[in-house]
């Protein structure tokens, strides 16, 4: 089943390989084409499972911390904010932390590939498995979970980089005149939204057995309602998304903060939509290897082996100072001394560990713990700032989603703190949009949100230097840099301003 995974892979990933000669060096004996593959239903399975991928440790070539959602998505988000710091030197997330990057840092590389190899993926799928004898449903939901994908994908190109190249189509060729140049930010949002359009109405309302983690149509509501959030253009088709996702009941907060990130939970009540790392073991459930979500923030050098971490990136002490001292989240997040083989040991600063379920993996290295993408706190938060738009202030109705998950961080072992984060009373436009974003902060931190809330809201400068203060932002970090390594081959792609 390896051997044939790869070789799936092949297909799915060639039409955008760049330094095709190692992978075109492998047997080809028995190799999958297009015209030989997409033929029965294991195939259209397949198929689905190579667009993943692409997102959690790719199969193209490059080393496993190159998929998207492996480490680069959410690490970005952190460093490019006021969230994290780097401690490493010469891995490209180094520049990211000080907003230095540019058109030949690596990571900004690996993002714009990941993505369109996936992309590619997706649009091969789209295109070939209706032509597929199969179950009818079953295709259906097959053809809603490509859609989806390329829905989600696209987002994250035009979240990272603004305008980019708009391919619907698989790759077949590559003379100049096959490259596409970069698309309005406008035109790349409407794809956005009809792929996900599409996606909702054909995908399953629940995936069960070992399909749990796979997207349902309420995991292409959220998006919908992210994605018309992002773009600041539809408030009402965000707030009727968000309200049948609320309505519907399927929903809820965890009553502790604690159980969030327990693994066990991963499919529980408050996830809309994950990034599963847990180990491969079924070829059908799941690609990937565990993630590095608890190795990278570990301390490095103190445990003197498993758990492990890597020290990778830490936490600013700006973040780290947000929070009120009794507000659950914070005991949660962070960690600041541990014991080690029966001695207390201090940190050189507090660490994120809300990854790190010591229950289930007390010797942890990589994590089976899931990236959380979407989840029920993030939907109640969204609905906040949608009504906050659309009304031009609070709302009761609005008050009660920002105060739902205030409460649950007053929550700890079934005992309810006082004296901390009262409920919000009626705020002004300006008053709530700042608590809105002020709430994300400490809710979803180091989940992937804070560059992006930044940026939507307007704050990247200012929140960044306050956090960094010798750091220099500007407007221009608002994007990526299109990469350098892209434009030397598509002559058509232009620049960001300002790289």
């Amino acid at each position: 089943m390896l051997k044939l995974y790869k070789k799936i892979m092949l297909v799915v990933a060639i039409p955008l390989c760049i330094n095709c000669e190692t992978i075109l060096e492998e047997e080809v004996k028995n190799f999958f084409t297009e015209d030989t593959f997409y033929k029965t239903e294991v195939d259209a399975k397949l198929a689905i499972n190579g667009i993943y991928g692409h997102l959690g440790a790719t199969f193209d070539g490059s080393p496993n911390a190159t998929g998207l959602y492996f480490t680069n998505y959410w690490t970005t988000n952190a460093l490019m904010s006021d969230e994290g710091n780097a401690n490493f030197l010469g891995n490209g997330f180094d520049e990211m932390a000080v907003f230095r990057q540019t058109p030949e840092n690596p990571i900004v590389s690996q993002i714009w590939a990941n993505v369109y190899l996936g992309i590619n993926a997706t649009n091969l799928a789209i295109k070939n498995i209706p032509n597929i004898q199969m179950n009818e449903e079953l295709k259906d939901n097959l053809l809603g979970e490509a859609y989806f994908m390329r829905g989600l994908l696209y987002f994250e190109l035009v979240r990272f980089y603004g305008e980019v190249p708009l391919v619907l189509e698989a790759a077949k060729s590559f003379t100049s005149d096959s490259y596409a140049a970069r698309s309005k930010i406008s035109e790349v949002y409407t794809q956005i939204l009809s792929d996900l359009a599409v996606a909702e109405n054909s995908l399953p309302n629940i995936q069960s057995g070992r399909d749990f983690g796979r997207p349902t149509r309420w995991s292409a509501k959220a998006y919908l309602a992210k994605a018309a959030l992002q773009q600041g253009v539809n408030f009402p088709l965000a707030r009727t998304k968000l309200e049948e996702i609320i309505s519907s009941g399927q929903f809820g907060l965890w009553e502790d903060y604690n159980q969030v990130f327990k693994i066990s939970n991963n499919f529980g009540k408050e996830v809309l939509f994950a990034m599963s790392f847990k180990e491969g073991r079924d070829l059908f459930t799941t690609l990937w290897e565990g993630g590095h979500l608890v190795f990278r923030t570990l301390p490095g050098g103190v445990y003197g082996g498993r758990p492990n971490g890597g020290g990778l990136e830490s936490p600013t002490l700006n973040l780290f100072n947000a929070y009120e001292d009794l507000d659950r989240r914070k005991e949660v997040i962070f960690l600041s001394r541990d014991v080690i083989k029966g001695k207390l040991v201090e940190f050189d600063g507090p660490q994120i560990i809300k990854y790190w379920d010591r229950v289930a993996e007390p010797l942890v290295n990589n994590t089976e713990n899931d990236l959380q993408l979407i989840r029920y706190a993030d939907v109640l938060l969204m609905y906040a700032e949608v009504l906050n738009e659309i009304q031009q202030g609070s709302s009761a109705i609005s008050l009660n989603a920002i105060n739902q998950v205030r409460k649950r961080a007053r929550f700890a072992n079934g005992v309810e703190r006082t004296g901390v984060l009262p409920n919000l009373t009626a705020l002004g436009y300006q008053q709530f949009k700042d608590a809105i974003l002020a709430e994300r902060r400490l809710e979803l931190s180091w989940e992937g949100h804070r560059w992006f809330d930044l940026v939507r809201h307007g704050k990247l400068a200012e929140k960044a230097r306050a956090a960094k203060p010798a750091v220099t932002v500007s407007e221009k970090h608002n994007l990526l840099p299109i990469p350098q390594r892209e434009r030397d081959i598509n002559k058509k792609l232009t620049q960001n301003p300002g790289y």
